[in-house]
């Protein structure tokens, strides 16, 4: 039995896909695995990261995600397998699995220079998103009724409410 090679997906550009595209790329892949299921061996890590690429090629990461843990599961010590679901744990807004996921690649192949260049831009990226993400003390959110202006500015005016005059009362008729 030859050994298939498969090509490692590498991380996203762009994380939206529009809804009639991802509708198509749905339909175009269930129609395509209706008709090449035939003859194919799912239980092989092989086909799971080949059924993978493509689901990611498309922008289906959940379905890409499902498939590389598949083969995760089949093969655990398949590196393209653990970069690839790294990939796309990473898609998926999941990031420390992501990077978890990098790392046990790298213990497996830390030659591989797919899996260096992908966790390299991970790195990367995680590192300012941690900086985004993180709240000093000093710049913890106050609520609307406690914003301050800034220095050198004065305050806008709210503007006023005018009170209703008051209606004169009706005298009663004896």
């Amino acid at each position: 039995m030859t050994q298939m090679t498969t090509e490692p997906v590498t991380t996203p550009t762009s994380r939206r896909v529009p809804l009639a595209l991802f509708a198509a790329a749905l339909s175009a892949l269930l129609l395509a695995g209706c008709s090449s299921t035939r003859g194919v061996d799912l239980s092989t890590a092989e086909e799971q990261l080949r059924v993978g690429a493509q689901a990611s090629r498309l922008g289906l990461w959940r379905e890409a995600m499902f498939r590389f843990n598949r083969a995760v599961e089949i093969a655990p010590e398949n590196a393209m397998a653990l970069n690839n679901l790294a990939v796309a744990y990473e898609s998926n807004g999941e990031f420390e699995k992501a990077r978890d996921t990098y790392l046990q690649a790298l213990r497996v192949n830390r030659g591989d220079p797919h899996i260096q260049r992908n966790y390299s831009r991970f790195s990367e990226f995680y590192q300012r998103h941690e900086k985004s993400v993180t709240v000093r003390p000093d710049e913890t959110p106050k609520p609307d009724d406690e914003k301050t202006e800034p220095e050198g500015e004065e305050p806008e005016p709210e503007p006023e409410e005018e009170e209703p005059e008051p209606k004169p009362e009706e005298e009663a008729e004896p």
